[in-house]
C-alpha cells in the first residue's frame, strides 16, 4: 500500500511525530512518501528508505524566532501556498497514492480530497481552531475550516485536539523513542526546534553541575559547558539527558514524556496550542522560566534556578505506549474511496 505522508513543516514537530508512525506503517508493508518542506536529511534519518517529495503544504504561524510570530507574514505566505492553483498542483502529486495522512495542513486534506484519495488528519491541534485565535486570520480560518469539514480527525494527545471535522476518534501520545545516548552527568539538551532561540550566548549561565548539549542546527556559546553532538538521533539525545531546555512544543514534550525527561521551559507568545501543553508541563512537575528572552540579564539567573530545581527533583515515569502502531492499523483499515 502507497502512503503519503504530509506534514506540515511548521517546526519539526509535526514530522517528528509522522516519522515514529511511518514507521510503523513500514513495519507492516506499506511504502510511504513524506511529503514536506522539512528537510529531507532529518527525515531519511528517522525513516530510512522512505520517498521524500519536497512540498510546501502550509504556512502554519510565520515566526521569527520560536517563541514570537509574525502575523504580516503568515498573510503574505497564505496568499501563494494556499492558493487554488497550489492545491490543485498538489492534488495531482497525490493521485497516485493509495492512503493519505495529513498533519494537519488543510490545503493538503483539500487537495486529497479533489485526487479521490482516502485521507485523514492526524494531530494534536487543526489550523482552523488555530487562526481563529488571531483576528487578523479569521477570514483564513473559516477557509480552513471549509476544508476540514468533510474529513475524519485521528486526535492525538496532549493538546486542544481537532475540532470541526466530521468525525473525531482520540488517540494518546504520538512520537519517536530511542535507547539514551551517554551523556555527562547534568546534562540539559537545549531544543528550540526548527526556528531556534536566538541570543543563546547571552541566555545560558554557567550553571556549576550542567553541561548545556545541542546539536545541529542550535549554535551553542565556544564555552567549556557546552557541548555539541551531531549524528545522534535526536530521541536518544532526548533520553539520555537529564533535562531538556525548551518551550511548549509537542514532539519535544511526548518525546520526553515517553523517555521519563524532565523539561524547563520558556513562554511562546500567543500560539494558542502552548496553553493545553503547559497543563501536561505542570502535571509532570516540569518547570517554567519566569522571566522573558528579551531580558538577558534577568533571564539568566531566572533560567538557573529554575533548572536547579529541575534537575534536584526525580525524574516523571516514561509514559506511553507512544500510538505509532494503533495509528498504523487504522490507516491501513481505512476503505478504498474512488472519485
Amino acid at each position: 500500500m502507497r502512503v503519503a505522508l504530509v506534514c506540515s513543516a511548521h517546526g519539526l514537530g509535526h514530522v517528528a511525530r509522522q516519522l515514529a508512525l511511518g514507521s510503523a506503517l513500514v513495519e507492516r508493508g506499506a511504502a510511504v512518501t513524506v511529503v514536506t518542506a522539512a528537510p529531507p536529511g532529518l527525515v531519511r534519518a528517522g525513516l530510512p528508505g522512505a520517498r521524500v517529495l519536497p512540498w510546501t503544504v502550509d504556512v502554519g504561524i510565520a515566526q521569527r524566532d520560536s517563541v514570537t510570530e509574525d502575523i504580516a507574514e503568515t498573510r503574505r505566505r497564505l496568499a501563494s501556498v494556499a492558493s487554488e492553483a497550489a492545491i490543485d498542483r498538489l492534488s495531482k502529486a497525490l493521485q497516485g497514492f493509495d492512503r493519505v495522512v495529513v498533519d494537519t495542513a488543510p490545503t493538503a486534506l483539500e487537495a486529497a480530497r479533489r485526487a479521490g484519495v482516502p485521507v485523514l488528519a492526524v494531530g494534536n491541534f487543526d489550523w482552523a481552531w488555530t487562526y481563529a485565535a488571531y483576528p487578523e486570520l479569521t477570514d483564513w480560518a473559516e477557509r480552513f475550516g471549509v476544508w476540514q469539514a468533510p474529513h475524519t480527525g485521528l486526535s492525538l494527545s496532549p493538546g486542544p485536539g481537532l475540532t470541526g471535522f466530521a468525525r473525531t476518534e482520540s488517540f494518546g501520545p504520538l512520537g519517536r523513542t530511542a535507547a539514551p545516548h551517554p551523556l555527562p552527568p547534568g546534562s540539559v539538551l537545549v531544543s528550540f526546534g526548527g526556528f531556534g532561540l536566538d541570543g543563546l550566548d547571552t541566555l545560558l549561565p554557567v550553571v556549576p553541575g550542567v553541561t548545556w548539549v545541542a546539536s545541529a542546527p542550535t549554535h551553542l556559546p565556544a564555552r567549556p559547558d557546552c557541548l555539541v553532538v551531531d549524528d545522534v538521533p535526536y530521541p536518544a539525545l532526548v533520553a539520555g539527558a537529564d533535562a531538556v531546555f525548551t518551550k511548549p512544543g509537542y514532539g519535544i514534550l511526548v518525546e520526553a514524556m515517553l523517555s521519563g525527561t524532565r523539561l524547563v521551559w520558556v513562554d511562546r507568545g500567543e500560539f494558542p496550542e502552548a496553553a493545553h501543553l503547559a497543563v501536561t508541563m505542570a502535571a509532570r512537575g516540569d518547570r517554567r522560566v519566569h522571566a522573558a528572552v528579551d531580558a538577558p540579564a534577568a533571564f539568566r539567573p531566572a533560567l538557573e534556578a529554575a533548572v536547579v530545581a529541575r534537575l534536584a527533583e526525580p525524574a516523571p515515569p516514561p509514559q506511553g505506549p507512544s500510538s505509532a502502531s494503533a495509528l498504523a492499523e487504522r490507516v491501513l483499515a481505512t476503505p478504498p474511496r474512488h472519485r
